[in-house]
């Protein structure tokens, strides 16, 4: 008898092991407003705001496609890009130090800066 025709003949067998026994399936049998909402505000509901209305009004940021008007010119400066400026519009800072604390960088401590400069060594 071939040994290697008995092993192949043996089914499958995973090599991961899972601890533990299944998962049960819960059965949701009514929803619930999720627990941090605001004052229990379902989705679907006469409150909420239906969410094609919510994208209509919504504008996160402008884009605006480049326009070189000194195409030729832009060739023999150097740079294909003109700066021109503007004054700001509302809700638009010029610095990343003017915008409110919780956007801002965390400054960088001490042990920090060590542990950069050290290659991360301690």
């Amino acid at each position: 008898m071939n040994p290697s025709a008995v092993r192949l003949a043996k089914a499958y067998e995973p090599m991961i092991k899972f601890v533990g026994t299944r998962h049960p399936v819960l059965k949701h049998d009514k929803v619930l407003p999720h627990p941090c909402t605001v004052e229990g505000l379902m989705p679907g509901s006469a409150q909420a705001t239906p969410v094609a209305d919510f994208l209509k009004n919504y504008k996160p940021f402008q884009i605006f496609p480049y326009k070189n008007p000194n195409a030729s010119s832009a060739v023999g400066s150097g740079s294909k890009y003109q700066y021109t400026e503007r004054p700001l519009k509302e809700n638009e800072v010029a610095s990343t130090a003017e915008l409110p604390a919780r956007f801002q960088y965390k400054p960088i401590d001490e042990a920090e800066l060590e542990s950069i400069n050290s290659g991360g060594a301690y």
